[in-house]
């Protein structure tokens, strides 16, 4: 059986929706016990925006990158200003927006120009390999 672009579309966006879900959900829900490993809060901040970033860049056509970096970190804002606003045990934190600001940014240096799309050349690659 043969994907088409429009299914492997649809799946490049569920993924891309999961992992937004699995952020606003781990930054709202209440915060697991902390190892006390200074910066590893700030580090998880960035590979999640970073993730998601890339997984952004992967449907998105050159001209269009920027749009998702905004999105995603206006994403990162708002997680921000809805656990001042409705959690009791988070509390938003500056150098949290900032730790997804540069996770987004890292991401787009990786993917922009011809490699923002990539994952059209990924669907590429498994349908050939899927043959006929």
């Amino acid at each position: 059986m043969k994907l088409t672009h429009k299914a492997f579309r649809r799946a490049w966006q569920a993924a891309i929706a999961l992992l937004a879900l699995a952020i606003v959900l781990g930054s709202l829900l209440p915060m697991p016990v902390s190892v006390g490993v200074a910066g590893l809060d700030k580090l998880e901040h960035f590979v999640a925006y970073f993730t998601l970033m890339l997984l952004c860049s992967g449907i998105a056509r050159p001209g269009q990158l920027w749009q998702y970096a905004l999105a995603c970190a206006a994403l990162g804002i708002a997680v921000e200003l809805l656990q001042a606003a409705i959690t009791e045990t988070r509390s938003a934190e500056w150098g949290d927006v900032l730790a997804n600001a540069l996770g987004v940014l890292a991401a787009w240096a990786i993917a922009r120009g011809d490699r923002a799309g990539w994952a059209r050349r990924v669907e590429s690659l498994l349908s050939r390999r899927n043959g006929p």
